[in-house]
């Protein structure tokens, strides 16, 4: 099982956050407990955000990678959904974390967000987490402890999902023997220059923007409209 932990970017030179480690530490129970799941810190940041992520290979997490795209500091949680969706499409997840961090500028949508994007159940609250007998038809599924409304309720989630998680797992901090040392944080681009934040937002909301072209000069009223309607 793909295992993918989403931290949420601090300040530069930012450890991992109490909500981060709570996230981290479920992925990496569960992976210490059924050798053979592999466990990927994710982080959207610069390229002086990474102590998290370093932390997280410290801890004992197999990867890390830091997103490396364009200017996020005024994104909001659709964009970062879609950005975290983009880049676990492309490292590929079975199972995705998020810790529940305070909601500052509504950025505690992010993994609701995440799971729109990627077509993945979304369950917020998790408390707790462990992995569930194979299912009939093969696929996998974890079994969880979720909060909300006063009460606590058991749920198998079949996966792929998006999981936002509220408490540690049991028995403290786990960690995955013989990783974490040694290895580096990886950098995975989604620079695209026809796909910006603001282009994202524009087909979220349906709305897909034509491609940008090189300049063209126009003499008349006529041409000027014909070129704005140019494919």
């Amino acid at each position: 099982m793909n295992v993918i932990v989403c931290l949420h970017a601090g300040a530069a030179g930012a450890p991992l956050g109490r909500a981060d480690r709570l996230a981290l530490d479920q992925a990496l129970s569960l992976a210490a407990r059924e050798p053979g799941h592999q466990v990927t810190a994710v982080l959207v940041g610069t390229d002086t955000q990474t102590e998290a992520l370093e932390g997280a290979l410290a801890a004992g997490a197999h990867r890390a990678v830091r997103i490396d795209g364009e200017d996020v500091t005024n994104a909001d949680f659709h964009s970062f959904g879609q950005i975290f969706a983009a880049a676990i499409k492309r490292l590929g997840a079975d199972l995705v974390l998020a810790g529940m961090a305070p909601d500052h500028g509504g950025l505690a949508a992010v993994p609701a967000a995440m799971a729109r994007h990627l077509g993945f159940v979304h369950v917020s609250g998790i408390e707790a987490m462990a992995s569930a007998p194979p299912q009939g038809d093969g696929g996998s599924a974890v079994d969880v402890t979720v909060r909300g409304g006063g009460r606590k309720r058991r749920l198998r989630i079949t996966l792929p999902a998006v999981l936002s998680v509220a408490g540690a797992a049991e028995g403290g901090s786990a960690r995955v023997a013989g990783t974490g040392t040694g290895r580096e944080v990886e950098v995975l681009s989604l620079v695209d220059p026809e796909r910006t934040v603001v282009r994202r937002r524009a087909e979220l909301n349906g709305k897909p923007e034509a491609g940008s072209r090189s300049p063209e000069t126009v003499t008349s009223a006529a041409a000027f409209v014909a070129a704005l309607y140019r494919k």
